[in-house]
């Protein structure tokens, strides 16, 4: 019996239409960071302060905490610009299974590598709120350490009297989402709404794939289920 659904916010439930990774990059190119696709995509998902500085390193920067600073803040103004002037979306038929799954008595929460100021920035622009569609969201800066660590879901499980990890899915579009769900000892879900494909996520060993979160509340982990 599936009590909580914990899912990521961009390409899992929100369209940023990739900006976040765009801002992500350049915030490190422009510093002279290089380095490959392969190597950006294993820091999609995680705490975006932590990925800004593992990617300069990569990218063979010479990395001092000021510069981590100097880059860090230029992402969250940029982003925050990016998301002020053409602002997210939900990705289709998402809120209407998180409604959905509300609807059969189970609780909802979000997790994100944003900080916290930016999550709520995409929260008021999806009309989204704490204690309404959503019960609990936890940002990136609010745990000791981002995906692929489990913290974050462990917060929203802990705030939510969710204790029985089997009774928990953890849903995401990148490999660090399916690591923190396999870390956290919840079912791993990954979704097809970002950049990896099924065999993508076979491999990285998620216990379920789906073509979007719109398709959670009709499988049959959670099918059946009622108040």
């Amino acid at each position: 019996m599936i009590e909580l659904a914990i899912f990521d916010m961009a390409g899992t439930t929100i369209d940023d239409r990739d900006e976040v990774y765009r801002v992500l990059r350049e915030s490190t190119e422009r510093h002279g960071a290089t380095y490959t696709d392969e190597e950006f995509q294993q820091w999609m998902g995680t705490e975006k302060r932590w990925a800004i500085e593992n990617l300069l390193r990569i990218g063979g920067v010479d990395v001092d905490e000021a510069l981590v600073e100097r880059a860090w803040a230029w992402f969250r103004e940029e982003l925050r610009q990016t998301y002020t002037d053409t602002p997210p979306t939900p990705l289709d038929g998402v809120e209407e299974a998180l409604r959905e799954l509300k609807a059969k008595g189970i609780k909802v929460g979000l997790t994100t590598g944003f900080s916290r100021e930016i999550a709520d920035l995409i929260l008021q622009s999806v009309g989204w709120q704490e204690g309404e569609i959503i019960d609990r969201i936890v940002a990136g800066d609010e745990v000791p350490d981002g995906r692929p660590e489990p913290f974050l879901i462990q917060s929203v499980m802990a705030h939510l009297d969710v204790q029985d990890a089997a009774a928990v899915v953890s849903a995401g579009d990148t490999a660090s989402d399916v690591e923190s769900a396999r870390r956290a000892g919840v079912t791993s879900i990954g979704v097809l709404t970002g950049h990896l494909t099924r065999p993508d996520f076979d491999a990285l060993g998620a216990d379920l794939v789906l073509g979007s979160v719109a398709d959670l509340p009709s499988h049959a982990i959670i099918a059946g289920q009622v108040r």
